[in-house]
């Protein structure tokens, strides 16, 4: 009898604290931006015009895309960068490079409020685009 009081105070306890550390912050959910980040200019020129084709990459004939993902915050400006399909790490390195460079003139809004939002860009490594622009570091 005794064993049963006891075990019933502990999950009544353990009720208690499980209770007392739900987590009471709002998250909100956006589904729909009312405006999207506002970057002047062409964003795919800008990402070709500032990659530098790695020497060793074009040595070896690499090509292909690199995807990048990075939050723009509520100045417009680009965190968090990552990687989320590589080819080699000197590929990765250089559009992480290029993203980081990325500065949008105005954040997203959302009810007239700045608000940060998740970005993907594709970066990509093309050797005949490269014969045009001849730029390329070791």
């Amino acid at each position: 009898m005794v064993r049963f009081y006891m075990l019933t105070i502990f999950f009544a306890l353990a009720a208690f604290v499980n209770a007392q550390t739900l987590d009471t912050a709002k998250v909100e959910m956006i589904a729909f931006i009312e405006e999207a980040p506002f970057f002047n200019g062409n964003l795919k020129e800008f990402i070709q015009g500032e990659l530098v084709y790695p020497l060793s990459a074009k040595k070896d004939t690499i090509e292909g895309t690199v995807v990048i993902s990075f939050k723009i915050d509520t100045l417009g400006l680009t965190v968090n960068h990552k990687v989320v399909k590589g080819i080699r790490e000197d590929l990765n390195n250089e559009a992480l490079r290029v993203a980081k460079l990325i500065k949008f003139d105005r954040p997203a809004l959302q009810k007239g409020r700045p608000i940060e939002v998740e970005y993907t860009v594709p970066v990509v490594f093309d050797l005949r685009h490269l014969k045009k622009k001849s730029k390329c570091k070791r």
